[in-house]
């Protein structure tokens, strides 16, 4: 096998193939209007998957989108359903409304109500037609989609959720789903818990240390987010063993996203201190740039409004806000990795840039010598590779193990003697403990 077989197969992933794309990239499903059927044609007409996000659409638009995808691509895209169910209705939202009415005036609003009604949830509905439409992927967050995985599956969908811990994973897991998304402390965006009580704080792993633990624990695939800018956090997650990564953030600045110029400008300025978790903006926390109106309501003493009572309050503001070019009273959500993407660009450019990164870093990594003598071995499998790459016999608990590394090992000596490679030292440049090594990526 060459170091171009090589690379090529380590980036087209069994979750690649099984979702018929040709990049490890998935672009994150992101309410509130940025992720525009073109900002999802055009990364998957660019080889990843792209994703449309059902929440805050009624069902008239969403079919508008579906359709809109549908004639500007013909490759796989998918719809996500935001779960949570709503708190219990607040006995009492003047004092929210008045600390929120400080936007209002800013924008030349009229005060806000001080009674709420949560229109009826288009869901149901929504639902319904993604499956009639036969949306190759559906994915869920923010709740468990147990009563829902079934009905997808029977449509022919292929189905992921997300999720913010291992325990929650499992759970999603044993629900049904194909693939979960493993959602880092660093991501933007709402924390995507199964249960989250009020006042209970959501976990908050980094990606680093979840995405291999995921890994370990589960039998499906895992799709690292949080954080991942570059082609350089695709390649982390892949080694971490992922079998994608999907990119909010940077997306954002596609041209073809609905992020307004403020917001754009603020994406390019900012630094990775600039955000904060909070429940501020919906009653449910969610990673954001800290703004007047994260402020505002931490410094009045009346109690944050539950999920999504809070949005709702403040519904009127975030609207005038985007129509106002205003990003101090809007609910911008962004991960950390701002210093990653400095400038505005086609999602085609974005897509091509990961991919190039990609290529010209395996292709680096490769072509090194201290792998080349890897690269040039033919391809064994079972206890041949181990022969040759000097590891002991693999113990019960490690030939039981089923990630994808593991599968990657019967399957391709080289898959593994790169990885091997990646956790090497670079002084010694040996193998010095390769049963442990063996054990960390199977």
């Amino acid at each position: 096998m060459s170091a171009i077989d090589l690379r090529d197969s380590f980036l087209r992933t069994a979750l690649c193939m099984r979702l018929g794309v040709d990049l490890p990239i998935v672009q994150a499903p992101m309410a509130g209007g940025w992720t525009t059927p073109a900002l999802v044609a055009a990364v998957s007409n660019a080889g990843g998957l792209g994703m449309l996000a059902a929440a805050r659409l009624s069902l008239d638009q969403l079919r508008e989108q579906i359709d809109a995808v549908r004639r500007l691509s013909a490759r796989p895209f998918g719809v996500n359903f935001l779960l949570a169910p709503p708190d219990a209705m607040p006995s009492d939202v003047a004092g929210m409304q008045r600390a929120l009415d400080a936007g209002r005036s800013r924008l030349g609003l009229a005060p806000g109500a001080t009674s709420l009604q949560l229109p009826p949830s288009p869901m149901n509905a929504q639902f319904d037609l993604v499956c009639q439409a036969g949306v190759p992927v559906v994915s869920f967050a923010m709740g468990d989609p147990g009563p829902w995985v079934d009905r997808a599956k029977a449509s022919g969908a292929f189905v992921m959720a997300m999720a913010t811990s291992v325990a929650d994973a499992l759970r999603l897991q044993a629900a049904g789903v194909d693939a979960i998304v493993a959602q880092g402390s660093e991501a933007g965006g709402h924390r995507s818990t199964l249960d989250l009580p009020s006042g209970v704080e959501a976990p908050l792993v980094g990606s680093l240390a979840l995405v291999p633990q995921m890994v370990d624990a589960l039998q499906v695939p895992v799709v690292a987010a949080g954080g991942i800018m570059d082609s350089r956090g695709v390649l982390a997650a892949l080694v971490l063993g992922a079998q994608a990564a999907q990119l909010g953030s940077r997306f954002l600045l596609a041209t073809e996203s609905g992020s307004f110029a403020a917001y754009r400008r603020r994406l390019i300025e900012a630094t990775e201190t600039d955000t904060v978790i909070t429940r501020a903006l919906t009653g449910r926390p969610a990673r954001a740039f800290h703004n007047e109106a994260i402020r505002a309501v931490d410094a009045t003493a009346a109690p944050i409004l539950g999920w999504p009572y809070q949005a709702l309050a403040a519904d009127d503001i975030y609207a005038e806000s985007v129509r106002q070019n205003d990003i101090e009273w809007a609910p911008l959500f962004e991960g950390q990795g701002l210093r990653m993407a400095r400038e505005c660009s086609s999602a085609a450019e974005i897509m091509a840039s990961l991919e190039a990164g990609l290529r010209e870093q395996l292709k680096r990594l490769v072509g090194s010598p201290s792998v080349r003598s890897l690269t040039t071995l033919t391809k064994p499998t079972g206890p041949a590779l181990k022969e040759q790459l000097g590891f002991p016999e693999l113990s019960a608990v490690a030939r039981k193990k089923k990630s994808f590394v593991a599968m990657n090992a019967v399957s391709s000596g080289l898959k593994v003697s790169w990885r091997l490679w990646v956790s090497m030292t670079s002084a010694s440049r040996r193998v010095s403990n390769a049963s442990c090594n063996w054990r960390c990526w199977s």
